[in-house]
């Protein structure tokens, strides 16, 4: 199923690019799809921004998928109004319960989380709200990202640190959020997925925060479960966020994409 983000000519590309995970050369895409090499490239570089598919070896390049797009999955919950249950289709409802943790978590980031890794961001920006701006589509755009500007005593130079941050909430929970995360560490140093996991469903959601870590353990994404999301004594990191160096042209879009006139402003002073 391809995901509705898409505009029909990524659709028909990514359709177009095996499913399993082999490659297809692109002129032998270009010659599938008839398609010009300009429209061709244009459509192949939208897709791998958005971290759906990755360059390959072979004479004249070659493209490949780097994750299947998962379909949409809509989940009934019972909803109490006005004293009746409804159920009610909570694509929405998961949405809303996501959003509720952006601010606690960002502050938690802020404050102790930071003092804890000797840390001092320049700025934690809750970077899901962009409503329809174009960021280069829903993975491209993390939900909380931290920015320090870091010194060393026998290293020459000031380095950039972006760390990005997925927030889940317990019933969206599943892999898909270690590859969301992974698309973002194309642009930042360290990557994590957070979860939301209150004590009570904590038992219940074992085996699937277990087939989280194995998965992002493979790709260096860390895991961080947060029982309650505004008391840090409540978070623990099952798996650490392994530092990359980010391409610097991707950095550079990320930051200009991503971030508010405000921290790009900040950044550009702390970097002079």
């Amino acid at each position: 199923m391809v995901s509705p983000e898409l505009s029909d000519d990524e659709a028909a590309l990514y359709v177009a690019i095996p499913e399993n995970g082999t490659t297809i050369g692109n002129k032998r895409a270009r010659e599938v799809l008839g398609w010009p090499d300009e429209l061709y490239w244009k459509v192949r570089n939208s897709l791998e921004d958005k971290g759906l598919v990755a360059r390959g070896p072979g004479k004249g390049g070659t493209t490949r998928r780097v994750v299947a797009i998962a379909p949409v999955q809509v989940v009934s919950v019972p909803v109490e109004v006005d004293g009746n249950t409804d159920v009610l289709a909570t694509a929405e409802a998961i949405i809303q319960r996501e959003e509720e943790l952006y601010e606690p978590l960002a502050a938690v980031i802020t404050g102790d989380w930071a003092k804890d890794r000797r840390a001092t961001p320049l700025a934690v920006e809750v970077t899901a709200r962009q409503g329809r701006r174009s960021t280069g589509g829903r993975w491209s755009r993390p939900d909380i990202v931290s920015i320090e500007i870091k010194t060393y005593e026998y290293v020459p130079g000031k380095f950039l640190e972006v760390v990005t941050f997925e927030v889940k909430p317990s019933d969206a929970i599943d892999v898909q959020a270690v590859y969301e995360a992974l698309a973002h560490r194309r642009a930042a140093t360290r990557s994590y997925v957070l979860l939301h996991v209150p004590t009570e469903q904590a038992e219940a959601l074992q085996d699937i925060i277990q087939d989280v870590r194995v998965v992002a353990r493979s790709h260096g994404v860390g895991i961080v479960v947060a029982t309650d999301p505004a008391e840090y004594d409540t978070w623990e990191e099952l798996e650490e966020a392994q530092r990359a160096e980010p391409d610097p042209d991707r950095l550079n879009q990320f930051i200009e994409t991503q971030l508010s006139p405000k921290t790009k402003r900040l950044i550009a002073r702390a970097l002079r």
